[in-house]
């Protein structure tokens, strides 16, 4: 059975990301994968304090909520990343995600836990779905170090309108499928 891990970066609980990872995290399960899912605004974490503890091992120090939740992507086949994009970056939640995600490197700049897929989902006010690409490229350059194979990117245009992916029936089979795909 695969497992996947997803965190949502938004802080809305209705709103266009959550939609779409909820679609993500649905064809995940009805093709036979375990789904952990994680709402960081939801969650008590500390930011990365770059004490490179986890270069000494291969775990973060910080004990929280956050570190429980990282442990899943050890043991993961596929791990999947939702925000909102505000002012042309990813929430602050993600970003700190992000960081923490360091000790999956390790002192070699290779993959500790071995190769996991990954994809995204961004949800933005821009109705350019390729506004961003530059940015998204920029965030996914880091995935290798990650032991991370790009899996896909989802983006959610006009998302000032809170259900412009409940009303958009190709996007939300895109996300289903994606977890279909990534169950597999």
């Amino acid at each position: 059975m695969k497992k996947l891990v997803i965190y949502n970066g938004s802080p809305r609980m209705d709103g266009n990301t959550v939609t779409l990872l909820n679609l993500v995290a649905q064809g995940a399960r009805d093709n036979g994968a375990e789904v952990d899912f994680y709402t960081l605004f939801k969650m008590k974490f500390m930011a990365c304090q770059s004490c490179f503890g986890c270069r000494m091992n291969d775990d973060c120090v910080i004990k929280d909520e956050l570190h429980t939740a990282l442990q899943k992507v050890k043991e993961a086949d596929a791990v999947v990343i939702g925000s909102p994009i505000y002012f042309m970056q990813m929430s602050g939640p993600v970003k700190n995600l992000y960081d923490r995600l360091f000790p999956l490197v390790g002192q070699d700049g290779t993959p500790r836990f071995g190769t996991k897929k990954i994809a995204t989902v961004y949800s933005q006010g821009m109705e350019d779905e390729h506004a961003y690409d530059s940015y998204f490229d920029y965030i996914s350059s880091t995935y290798p170090a990650y032991g991370f194979e790009w899996a896909g990117n989802i983006v959610c245009t006009q998302a000032n309108n809170p259900e412009s992916a409940e009303h958009n029936q190709e996007l939300k089979i895109r996300a289903y499928e994606l977890g279909k795909q990534l169950a597999l």
